[in-house]
């Protein structure tokens, strides 16, 4: 069955595609087996992220993006990362809602993701899923995420280009962002441009952005329902996304280091849950029987002992 769904998918059929997508958001074990057997299929697709605040208007954004780039004839896929339900666990915003005239167009694919493994906006199926559209020959993916902060920054790892959207008024919002995405946008958007303030965003964001491997982030004032606004947005996109120096090699590394220490994570706290070492640990720390600098030598020498070297 597996087999069949993704020669259906190469081959461009968007309801085996939306199928696979089920099974593997439900399967790991499936969802890591179809992946082990497209990762020779090239990155095709120019993959975009667009995050920011709630409320900034990131889907009214998208939306008139997509618009320009169908009227071009180009294939989209859309990842819409949302939050989760706390009743069925699954996305809580639905694509439809938000998109609705995209959503028969045959050159639109959209799917909604919970953030299932992490509230702050990402979850670890939105890479497969993006591997997955991109082996299906979209021509452009899209990857909306909630939020903003270091999750987003992660998120950074798997686009070609990161979208930072922002609204006049933000005040403290922006000082908030400046260890995180604000740091390594690639592109900055000023949307609702016609509210009062924005000049002050503008000017803010000068003064605290430079350029990065040979790319000064641009700064585009854009009015969400307004379509001539949004197409020097997708200019920039364009021009960034098809650089040759854009650096794709070093997001695919901090990719894998996120991944890898997701993985020493989970073996971690798998660890820590049936260690009975670990409660007598805590007991000698809380008594001053043990500095805790020494717990956590003999906590690890245990791990390196029991977990390390056992798997694989």
């Amino acid at each position: 069955m597996i087999e069949e769904l993704m020669d259906n998918v190469k081959n461009g059929d968007t309801i085996a595609l939306s199928k696979l997508i089920s099974i593997m958001e439900k399967d790991e074990r499936t969802r890591k087996e179809v992946i082990k057997k497209i990762f020779s299929c090239p990155v095709r697709g120019k993959i975009i992220c667009f995050t920011g605040p709630p409320g900034v208007g990131k889907s009214t954004l998208i939306d008139q993006v997509l618009s320009i780039l169908t009227s071009e004839g180009k294939k989209v896929g859309v990842i819409l990362v949302d939050p989760r339900s706390p009743y069925t666990g699954g996305a809580l915003l639905g694509d439809r809602v938000r998109m609705q005239r995209h959503a028969t167009d045959p050159h639109v694919f959209i799917r909604s993701l919970s953030c299932a493994e992490n509230p702050e906006g990402i979850s670890r199926i939105v890479k497969d899923v993006i591997k997955l559209m991109s082996f299906a020959g979209m021509d452009y993916i899209i990857v909306e995420t909630v939020g903003t902060g270091q999750i987003a920054v992660e998120v950074s790892f798997i686009c070609h280009t990161s979208v930072l959207v922002l609204m006049p008024n933000m005040g403290d919002d922006i000082q908030m962002m400046k260890a995180g995405i604000l740091e390594v946008a690639d592109i900055y958007v000023i949307n609702k441009s016609d509210i009062e303030g924005a000049e002050l965003v503008e000017a803010y964001l000068k003064e605290n952005i430079g350029k990065r491997n040979g790319w000064e982030p641009p700064i585009v004032k854009t009015i969400g329902y307004n379509r001539s606004s949004v197409v020097p947005l997708v200019e920039k996109l364009e021009e960034h996304s098809s650089r040759k120096n854009c650096r794709y090699d070093e997001k695919i590394k901090g990719l894998l280091t996120t991944m890898f220490l997701d993985h020493v994570d989970e073996l971690a706290l798998k660890f820590l849950k049936k260690s009975e070492d670990f409660e007598e640990f805590v007991k000698d720390v809380a008594n001053c029987r043990m500095d805790y600098y020494t717990a956590i030598e003999n906590l690890y020498a245990k791990f390196k002992k029991e977990v390390l070297s056992n798997e694989g």
